[in-house]
């Protein structure tokens, strides 16, 4: 406990992500703090930003919301440019702050915090709602519902059901990778705590009663046992789609599906109109649930889909970034696999966990929340790293390569003519 006391107080980020699943609001807040600093460092010490593609990304989303402004004269709008600005603040520190806080703190802490989630949702349910003070406390906990009605759903600490179940799918990707190190490593230790701590979080994404968070679930157990072991996979991956029809009627909400997919197209249809009516730099983050409402009267605040979110709220130019950057992105996640053992623990947890950001993001827009945008920042900070490092040793072998490709050729070559001369030599002398 003293030695947990003594890391907080030297890496205080630790207990701003703490404090993000404890108390979001504060958590928050706490990371807002961290903006200020970085911004403030930034002018004061005349700095550059840096041209990773996350960062230039933030950049232009946060230029075209300006843009936005100037064209539609709604200057409130211009509340979305300081939370992209706040956004990029987060992302810079973490990038230039790696010793803030270690990936394998930040993977265990995602973890227990998915495991939080699911406790937190049974225990905060004793919390008074029928109060002002109730109420205080549902919001500072996380408990306080925000945009459902309906079936009870689990949300625990994150204010809507799909943001916990992102989050909740995030911290399986993370214990199944350090399930696969144990495994890899035989601690029976870490294999038995990660054995304990998987059926809760499995059970956590069932309860939030998301449909596409459960088909996620299954990829990643599924790709958890083709990385451990592949003439298991393709039996069990069989197994799995003979089991396709059982397994849908066994989904969450499955009762619902055609009509809430029916719901999501209306939404997905509205949303490219207001794209098709603010092409070049979209209607911003606030200004989409006011067009929405003036489009067809109804509540929407965003596009329940990653892409069109995109490009509704920042334009063409970014939403084509966007797609350059994943393609990008991509690229390199793959690449990683063929240069990496299997037993690379970072190249394993890039692979299973930033898919998950595209995968979820298909069906919904689970970015419109601070909390989780605010996690997948700090992940997209580690991943830059990486990626750049990545690079750097991938041209590294090839220059490396082509010298000892050169060298053996004129060695070679060398050799010949000695060989060459030498017989020329006996040649002669006979």
């Amino acid at each position: 406990m003293i030695y947990g006391l003594k890391k907080v107080k030297q890496q205080p980020l630790i207990l701003g992500l703490i404090l993000l699943y404890l108390l979001p609001p504060v958590g928050m807040a706490w990371f807002v703090g961290y903006a200020i600093i970085e911004w403030r460092a930034q002018f004061i010490e005349k700095k550059s930003i840096p041209t990773d593609l996350i960062s230039i990304l933030l950049a232009l989303m946060a230029i075209s919301s300006i843009g936005a402004v100037l064209v539609s004269w709604q200057v409130t709008d211009l509340a979305s440019t300081l939370i992209l600005v706040g956004y990029l603040g987060i992302y810079l520190f973490m990038l230039r702050h790696p010793e803030q806080l270690h990936i394998h703190q930040f993977t265990w802490i995602t973890v227990f915090g998915g495991v939080y989630i699911f406790i937190s949702d049974k225990l905060l349910n004793f919390i008074p709602k029928d109060t002002l003070i109730g109420q205080a406390a549902s919001f500072l906990t996380g408990h306080f519902l925000f945009g459902y009605v309906g079936k009870p759903r689990l949300y625990g600490s994150t204010f809507n059901p799909n943001y916990a179940c992102y989050l909740l799918i995030l911290a399986l990707a993370f214990l199944l990778v350090e399930l696969l190190r144990a495994v890899h490593m035989k601690n029976t230790k870490l294999i038995a705590l990660s054995l304990v701590i998987l059926p809760l979080l499995d059970l956590g994404i069932y309860d939030t009663g998301s449909r596409a968070g459960f088909v996620i679930m299954f990829l990643l157990h599924l790709l958890f046992v083709y990385k451990l072991n592949l003439r298991l996979f393709f039996p069990i991956a069989a197994l799995v789609i003979a089991s396709a029809p059982f397994l849908y009627r066994w989904m969450p909400r499955s009762d619902g599906t055609e009509s809430s997919m029916a719901k999501r197209i209306e939404i997905w249809g509205n949303s490219w109109h207001i794209f098709k009516e603010n092409p070049v730099f979209g209607a911003t983050s606030l200004g989409f649930g006011r067009d929405y409402a003036e489009l067809n009267g109804q509540n929407i605040p965003h596009a329940h889909d990653l892409f069109l979110a995109i490009f509704s709220t920042s334009g063409v130019f970014c939403g084509l970034f966007f797609l350059f950057v994943l393609c990008i992105s991509g690229f390199t996640l793959l690449r990683a696999q063929r240069l990496n053992t299997k037993t690379n623990d970072e190249a394993s947890l890039f692979f299973f966990t930033m898919p998950t950001i595209i995968a979820y993001g298909i069906m919904d827009f689970e970015l419109s929340s601070p909390q989780v945008l605010i996690i997948v920042l700090i992940l997209l900070s580690y991943w830059t790293r990486y990626a750049a490092a990545l690079n750097q040793f991938i041209w590294l072998r090839k220059i490396t390569k082509l010298f000892l490709h050169t060298k053996i050729h004129l060695l070679k070559r060398k050799k010949s003519n000695a060989a060459m001369l030498q017989s020329y030599k006996e040649m002669s002398g006979k």
